[in-house]
C-alpha cells in the first residue's frame, strides 16, 4: 500500500512539471519579450500635450540621451515602460499632467533570421513589438512548398534556448491574435511539406535513372 502511494505521488508530480513546462513554452509564444534599451537603440519619445519636447534619439555609448528641460537622462538597462515612467516624473516638474509613449524604433546589432521555406531568406533587422506576420512578409512571403501548420521559433533566453511551435496556417487564415510576438536574436524555420520533400527527392534522384532507361529501352526497340 505505501509503494502504491508513493507510485501515485511521483506520478502527480511529473504530471505537474509537465504541466508547468508546457505552460511556459506557451506563455513564450504569447508574451511580448521584455527588451532592455541599450547603446546604439534609437529611441522614440512622445510627450503630449507639450509635443515640443518630443523627441527621436539615439542612445549613445554610456546609456544617456540628451532631452531638453532635462538634459542627460540615463536609459540604459531600462525597458521602455520603465523609462516611460521615469520620464513622466521627471517632466511633470515643467509640464501639467505630461503623457509619455516611449517606442524602440531601432535596434543596434538586434536582428532576427528566417530560414526554410520563404522567398527570401536571412536577417532582418528587429523592430519594437515585431511580430511574426511581420518578419515572414519581409521575407517576401512563403514559398508554395512551406508548411505552414508548423513553423518552429529558436529563442535564446536567460535559462537557455527554448523553442516553440507556431500555427502560421491559423495566423494567415485571419486569426491575427494567433499571432506572436517575436524577441531580437528569434531564429524562425519554416519547414517543407513532407510530400514535397519526397517528390524532390525522387526527381533528384529517381527520374535521371528512369529517363536514361527509357534512352536505352527505346535503342534497343529501334535498333531491333
Amino acid at each position: 500500500m505505501r509503494l502504491m502511494r508513493l507510485c501515485l505521488v511521483l506520478t502527480l508530480a511529473l504530471s505537474q512539471a509537465g504541466c508547468a513546462s508546457r505552460q511556459n513554452v506557451k506563455q513564450a509564444a504569447t508574451q511580448p519579450p521584455v527588451y532592455q534599451i541599450g547603446p546604439g537603440d534609437v529611441v522614440s519619445i512622445t510627450v503630449s500635450p507639450a509635443q515640443e519636447y518630443s523627441r527621436e534619439v539615439t542612445v549613445q555609448p554610456d546609456g544617456k540621451i540628451e532631452l531638453s528641460l532635462l538634459g542627460s537622462v540615463r536609459v540604459g538597462g531600462l525597458t521602455a515602460e520603465e523609462l516611460q515612467k521615469n520620464l513622466r516624473e521627471k517632466l511633470a516638474r515643467y509640464v501639467a499632467s505630461p503623457e509619455v509613449t516611449v517606442n524602440v524604433r531601432r535596434f543596434s546589432g538586434r536582428r532576427v533570421a528566417i530560414i526554410g521555406e520563404v522567398r527570401s531568406p536571412g536577417y532582418y533587422d528587429y523592430r519594437d513589438r515585431m511580430r511574426l506576420l511581420e518578419l515572414v512578409s519581409l521575407a517576401g512571403g512563403i514559398t508554395e512548398n512551406a508548411k505552414t501548420s508548423k513553423v518552429n521559433v529558436l529563442r535564446a533566453g536567460s535559462s537557455g534556448n527554448e523553442s516553440f511551435t507556431v500555427n502560421l496556417s491559423s495566423v494567415l487564415d485571419g486569426h491575427i491574435d494567433r499571432d506572436v510576438p517575436l524577441a531580437a536574436g528569434d531564429t524562425i524555420y519554416v519547414h517543407k511539406q513532407r510530400s514535397t520533400a519526397v517528390a524532390s527527392w525522387v526527381n533528384a534522384n529517381i527520374l535521371p535513372w528512369a529517363t536514361i532507361f527509357s534512352i536505352i529501352t527505346s535503342a534497343v526497340l529501334i535498333s531491333k
